[in-house]
């Protein structure tokens, strides 16, 4: 995520999408699904909580 961060410069649409097909294509990987998320959600929720946490800016 923070490759995509960087290469799209803050674009959180473009990161958005950018790891969802990452992910659809096999390229990064979940370390759960409990909430049984598609990509795309999985991948707004992993921004929200990166910019939470600090680790995305």
């Amino acid at each position: 995520m923070k490759e995509l961060v960087a290469r799209y410069k803050g674009d959180e649409k473009s990161v958005v999408i950018a790891y969802a097909e990452a992910e659809q294509k096999g390229e990064v990987s979940r370390k759960s699904n409990s909430h049984n998320w598609g990509s795309i959600s999985y991948a707004k929720a992993l921004m929200r909580d990166g910019k939470r946490r600090n680790w995305i800016k």
